[in-house]
């Protein structure tokens, strides 16, 4: 069996569907903000209104949970404006 070799735009594709994935699991809070991954070590959420960095830290632990699974990332931070309101290990030991 022949594979093919996996290039950058698969990766990107690969990612976007994973963050889908991730969206469509918080729909009431993720689907507002920016959404950025640091190195795949960070993900960083600039949230628009304090409203809905309410929503995800009422959705912490299953935010860092999913985060980890579908995503492979580390850690999360939680921004408002060009503040850092939270920053939470995604796995837990």
């Amino acid at each position: 069996m022949v594979l093919t070799e996996i290039n950058v735009d698969d990766l990107n594709t690969l990612m976007h569907f994973r963050i889908e994935r991730l969206l469509h699991l918080f729909t009431s809070s993720l689907p507002h903000c920016l959404i950025q991954i640091n190195a795949g070590e960070l993900l960083a959420i600039h949230c628009p209104s304090s409203a809905v960095v309410d929503d995800l830290l009422d959705e912490l632990e299953d935010l860092c949970q999913h985060a980890w699974l579908i995503l492979g990332v580390h850690s999360i931070a939680v921004y408002f404006g060009e503040e850092e309101i939270l920053r939470a290990n995604t796995y837990f030991q």
